[in-house]
This record gives C-alpha cells, sequence and structure tokens, in this order.
C-alpha cells in the first residue's frame, strides 16, 4: 500500500508539472509573456491585440466608435451609422476597466479625429475589487496607458490560479493545433463586428454575478471623469450607455441590501460625470427576457443592442 500510494504520488506529481510545464510554456491567455514556440496567436481570445491591429492596418477613416467590453461586442458598426452617418468602428474587447478605455481611446485618437465614442461601461467596472485584466499590460495597448501605466503593471504569477485549471490545459492544446495544423480564425470580422451569433433557446442564465463585495473603487472614478473632460475639450461627442443586465440579474441585485446601494451609487456616479448617460440597466428590461434579447445574463444579442442604440438616437 505504501509502495502504491508512493508511485501514485511520483506519477500524478511528474503529470502535474509536465502539463503546468506545458501551459506556462505556451501561456495561452498570455498572461505572463512567455512564447517559448514563437507561436503566431498565443492567447485564445486576444481581443485587445486583434482591434489594435486592425485598426493600425485600416485605411478606413473612422469617425465613430464603440467602446465596452465583451457586452458591447453585439453594438453592430452599420447601426451606429445608419443613426449617425458616421464611420463607425467597434472596439469592444474581453473584460474591460476604465484603464482600458483610456488606453483604447488614447490609441483611437493617436491614428483618429473621433467625432462620437459611444462608451458602454457596467456595474463591476467601478468595483474595486474587480481587478484589470493583465492582458492590458502585456497587449500593445500598453504603451497608450500614458501616466496610468505608473506603477500600474503587476506581471502574473507564475503559478497563476488560471493556469492551474483542466480549461487552461485544453486551451494550451488548442492554441498549439491552431499554429500547428489549424487555420488562425478570428472573432472578429471587418470594422470590429462580432462573428455572427443564432439565438439560443430556453431560460437565460444568470453569470457573472460577483458583486457581492462591490466597493466603489475612486481611482477609476476619475480615469472616467478624465475621459469625460478630455472628450469635452477635444470636441468629442461622448455618449455613455450603461451594460444591460437581463431582469434576473437585475432582481438578484436588487434582493440584496448592499448590492441594492451599490449599484444606485454606481449609477448616480455615471450620471454625475458623464454629459450625456442613458440608464439601460432597470426594470423595463423584464419585457426583454428570453434569447431573443440575451445570450445571457450579461451579454445582449445584436437585437437588443440595436433597440439601446434605436432608443439613443431615435427615442420616439
Amino acid at each position: 500500500m505504501i509502495k502504491f500510494n508512493r508511485l501514485f504520488f511520483i506519477y500524478f506529481g511528474s503529470f502535474f508539472f509536465l502539463a503546468y510545464g506545458l501551459i506556462v510554456a505556451v501561456d495561452p491567455y498570455d498572461k505572463l509573456g512567455i512564447n517559448l514556440f514563437g507561436f503566431k496567436t498565443k492567447a485564445v481570445a486576444s481581443s485587445r491585440d486583434n482591434k489594435f491591429y486592425m485598426l493600425e492596418s485600416s485605411k478606413t477613416n473612422y469617425e465613430a466608435f464603440i467602446i465596452g467590453s465583451s457586452t458591447a461586442h453585439k453594438y453592430h458598426t452599420e447601426d451606429l451609422e445608419r443613426l449617425t452617418g458616421l464611420k463607425t468602428f467597434n472596439y469592444a474587447v474581453q473584460h474591460t476597466t476604465p484603464e482600458d478605455y483610456v488606453a483604447i481611446i488614447n490609441h483611437i485618437k493617436s491614428k483618429f479625429t473621433p467625432k462620437l465614442i459611444v462608451l458602454q461601461i457596467a456595474f463591476v467596472d467601478l468595483d474595486k475589487n474587480y481587478e484589470t485584466d493583465k492582458i492590458l499590460y502585456s497587449s500593445p495597448l500598453k504603451d497608450f496607458l500614458g501616466e496610468n501605466s505608473k506603477n500600474t503593471y503587476v506581471k502574473a504569477d507564475i503559478f497563476s490560479n488560471n493556469y492551474i485549471t483542466l480549461d487552461a490545459l485544453r486551451d494550451t492544446f488548442r492554441v498549439i493545433f491552431i499554429n500547428l495544423f489549424g487555420e488562425i480564425r478570428h472573432q472578429y470580422l471587418e470594422h470590429g463586428n462580432y462573428i455572427p451569433q443564432k439565438d439560443g433557446t430556453g431560460p437565460i442564465e444568470v453569470v457573472q454575478f460577483s458583486h457581492n463585495n462591490w466597493k466603489l473603487d475612486e481611482n477609476r472614478v476619475n480615469l472616467l471623469k478624465k475621459i469625460q473632460s478630455e472628450s469635452r475639450s477635444s470636441g468629442i461627442k461622448l455618449v455613455v450607455i450603461s451594460a444591460p443586465l437581463s431582469i434576473d440579474h437585475f432582481n438578484r441585485i436588487q434582493a440584496d441590501d448592499h448590492m441594492r446601494e451599490s449599484f444606485a451609487l454606481y449609477k448616480k456616479t455615471a450620471q454625475e460625470i458623464f454629459d450625456e448617460f442613458h440608464d439601460f440597466t432597470n426594470e423595463d428590461v423584464k419585457n426583454f427576457n428570453t434569447k431573443e434579447y440575451f445570450g445571457n445574463s450579461t451579454h445582449p444579442t445584436r437585437k437588443y443592442s440595436t433597440i439601446i442604440l434605436e432608443k439613443v438616437w431615435s427615442p420616439k
């Protein structure tokens, strides 16, 4: 029995260290800055890199930009163009915070003279406990953080919790396969639009519900104030939209005293900062409680995203 246990731990330990070593060498989420095999594409969903280089190589003279987290992916550029007459690029990326918005806007202004920026902000954006994605600091956008780059880059620990998972091992093999045998495909089409997806079926799943310890981050509040101030002085029309949540997600927030008060503070803060703020996170969302309008509780479909744009530019 002792011999069996010893062999088990030897084999299990060897497998663990080999598997983890492979994950670190591939660095599938681009958190460690390692590319041992020189792969052309590493990150499973490197939206910051994808959007950055799409804009860098574009010959289109964009005048309007959509910015936000993955919840803003479904704002289609042709819908905003129809409503405003401005050529539009969607610069939404995964897991954003105001640090991302500063870098993205600085990148935009380095190449274009924007007339309109549509910024979607979410409840989590102002949460001090919601970490900025470290991928930002290894992406090309890191060079556009300006003064916000000081003391912000914290290299991920090599023993990152994100990498001690079966998902990370699966994504490591996916990155290897794509680079060696497959076609490198990205999630985005021309002008930064997201790939089309069919509506799902069944109830809307409540996901990414992590608001229990929400605490207002004054540093991020100041970043948003700076975005508004610089937009005003540059003559850029800044339209800010609250990221919509499904009615079940919204009701869960309202059912908890701390979350309800925090949610009210988030919206009050946004209303005080921005010259034009549109609240789409309220009880009216009960009228859109199907998969036709929400893929899950934090990700609206293109149809609902279009309705939001039309409510802002054509209220009637």
